[in-house]
């Protein structure tokens, strides 16, 4: 049985871009576009007669700019939208605030050529986050955004601070709201935690010192070589793969670059299996909201060391994808719902301390 085929609603000024995404969305039976809006009121009086499930936004239109459109939208009616506008690599803060608003993915705008459009769009990045989110189609971003628009009060963990234990955490689309909302809910003697997030090197940086601003615990971008600490949390880097290493008795960021594994730099399959291999039976790895495979084969890895692992259901995902594969592999020792895993991790940390 075929499924409905996934709602689009295009936001952007220039009719040339709504004419290529008409193009290359036209391309696949299992999308189909509702609307092309030429501003933010265009757009709300197409969502009144039909509910997209993906959003295509620009940033620079007339009568309110995108970033202003997608916070009211996230505050009011949730809905995923990727950001498609050419001034991401202009402007990389546009980028990062996009995500801090609530989109599932920024995407640079392309130079149009119409005379040489890709005849594999298939396999292009915009057709792969709008058919992964598409094909979720549950209520995880509506859930994110209703119940924890605030900042949550962390959970309280009545033991005494340790380091002899490491938290692992690896996202990609759609995951720079779920790692928020986890981190905020973490106490200041939680365990240190390292954290893979798919996104480009201009944003890791900015993302990290947002995720310091909002949460309890202290969050960096890694430099490499630090010892790791409770009440910290080490983002890596959007352009080197992030690995954690025991020194004289003390677990250690090491960065490295390299080929893309998995498809990226930083992976996290990278970072699992050195979790596997240097922290074993005292690690936890999980992973949370994405597409592809990335992060799955090393989080069995972690498992089949003893450590335990954790994959985010699909109803509180905005893209199942990495816990899917993940939990096919049987890489998962306990699936949860986004606001159980905080709970989860501190009832971990207790039960290894006790």
């Amino acid at each position: 049985m075929m499924s409905d085929p996934i709602k689009i609603l295009i936001i952007d000024d220039s009719r040339s871009v709504q004419k290529m995404l008409y193009y290359i969305f036209s391309r696949s039976a299992s999308l189909r576009i509702v609307g092309a809006a030429y501003d933010a009121y265009e757009a709300v009086d197409i969502m009144r007669k039909v509910k997209p499930d993906v959003i295509i936004l620009d940033v620079q239109m007339p009568k309110m700019d995108g970033l202003t459109f997608l916070k009211k939208l996230m505050d009011q009616h949730p809905i995923p939208v990727i950001v498609f506008s050419s001034l991401i690599t202009q402007n990389p803060k546009i980028g990062m605030r996009a995500l801090e608003y609530g989109a599932v993915e920024v995407v640079d705008k392309p130079v149009i050529d119409f005379a040489n459009l890709s005849a594999s769009v298939e396999d292009e990045k915009l057709v792969g986050l709008v058919r992964a989110i598409g094909q979720t189609r549950g209520p995880g971003h509506q859930i994110l955004f209703d119940r924890h628009g605030g900042r949550v009060t962390p959970l309280p963990m009545e033991v005494e601070t340790t380091v002899d234990r490491v938290v692992a955490i690896g996202a990609s689309a759609g995951g720079t709201q779920a790692i928020k909302h986890l981190l905020m809910q973490l106490p200041t003697n939680f365990p240190p935690v390292v954290v893979v997030q798919h996104m480009p090197v201009e944003f890791t940086g900015p993302f990290a010192s947002y995720l310091n601003e909002v949460c309890a615990v202290n969050v960096y971008e890694a430099q490499g070589g630090e010892r790791l600490l409770p009440g910290t949390v080490y983002v890596a880097p959007g352009d080197r793969h992030l690995t954690v290493h025991e020194h004289q008795g003390a677990y250690r960021v090491r960065l490295k670059s390299g080929e893309a594994v998995s498809g990226h730099k930083p992976s996290v399959d990278v970072l699992f299996r050195s979790m596997a291999e240097q922290v074993g039976a005292k690690g936890i790895g999980v992973i949370l909201t994405g597409m592809g495979r990335d992060g799955a084969s090393g989080l069995l890895a972690l498992k089949e060391a003893n450590g335990m692992t954790i994959a985010q259901d699909e109803q509180s995902c905005v893209v199942f994808g990495m816990p899917k594969e993940a939990i096919k592999l049987n890489a998962v020792d306990q699936v949860c719902a986004l606001d159980q895993i905080p709970s989860v991790l501190n009832q971990w940390v207790i039960k290894k301390k006790g």
